[in-house]
């Protein structure tokens, strides 16, 4: 199925949507103006097998992050405290740089927070969500281009995911070409050590029951693709995949591959009971210019 749709809504990025139109079958969506392509579902494309991943992959999945932004939704007392339940000092509140409480209303995806005894966190941070990235990552202001810290201790379990890894970028070539082969010249520029092999990615983010507040990934290649896919670790509902400016979601299972153009606004709906594990597979944008 092929659909040419046109930009409903602008998007507010850390907003929640429902949305109640949803795809379950094979289908492309254009932009109709723009004749861009915004998502490609594949239904039933990736063997079972490829999903017996390492555990230690799943239960990092499962930990906390504080560093997700929009993705999170707008920062507040709850979202920055979660994961804080045994500190002894928890921040009373998101603030400014002065310590003032930020004001209700406002739309700010991270901040400072401050202490219940007054003090200031030197660092701000966003919601915490069960999210983490493994992999390559790109030079930051604070770090040099590196594996994660996760991935550098636990090589053995990363390299678990690599068939998969593998299996999904053969089929992304297979189904959009041109959009894979713009990104792997990119790809072929960066240090083989922060690549996946064999692949057209660097990086994985890893999420377990993380309902995505509206937002637009940032560091993804901009010449391609994200793919998507989904691992079953329990009994959900819900939880599809949003792109609200258009008014559809599109329902991804385990077995499932989405294409997507991961500079479009993407959310997720509300999602009911637990195990819903997404692999978010990408190409940093920066990473070619990492040296070896």
């Amino acid at each position: 199925m092929e659909l040419f749709l046109p930009k409903i809504d602008n998007a507010i990025i850390g907003e929640f949507y429902d949305v109640a139109k949803i795809i379950n079958q094979d289908c492309d969506l254009y932009d109709k103006d723009s004749g861009v392509l915004i998502f490609s579902l594949k239904k039933n494309r990736i063997p079972d097998e490829l999903y017996n991943i390492d555990p230690k992959i799943i239960k990092h999945s499962q930990t906390l992050s504080y560093n997700r932004g929009s993705a999170g939704g707008i920062v507040n007392a709850k979202g920055i405290r979660r994961g804080m339940e045994s500190w002894k000092k928890k921040p009373e509140c998101p603030c400014d740089k002065d310590g003032n409480p930020l004001p209700e209303g406002h739309n700010k995806h991270s901040s400072l927070f401050r202490y219940e005894d007054g003090r200031i966190s030197k660092r701000a941070r966003s919601n915490s969500v069960t999210s983490q990235s493994i992999g390559g990552f790109d030079k930051s202001p604070q770090h040099p281009c590196r594996l994660t810290h996760w991935t550098k201790h636990n090589l053995q379990a990363y390299k678990s995911i690599f068939p998969l890894c593998k299996y999904i970028s053969d089929e992304y070539f297979s189904y959009v070409p041109d959009k894979w082969l713009l990104q792997y010249e990119k790809y072929k520029r960066c240090p083989q050590e922060y690549v996946i092999p064999e692949t057209n990615f660097s990086t994985l983010t890893i999420n377990c029951d993380f309902r995505t507040a509206c937002h637009r990934d940032k560091g993804d290649c901009k010449e391609g693709l994200t793919c998507f896919t989904i691992k079953k670790v329990g009994d959900y509902t819900g939880g599809e995949l949003i792109f609200p400016e258009y008014h559809i979601a599109v329902n991804v299972e385990q077995g499932d591959l989405l294409l997507f153009n991961p500079h479009e606004a993407h959310c997720n709906n509300p999602l009911k009971g637990e195990g819903r594990m997404s692999f978010v597979l990408y190409l940093r944008e920066k990473m070619d210019q990492c040296s070896s």
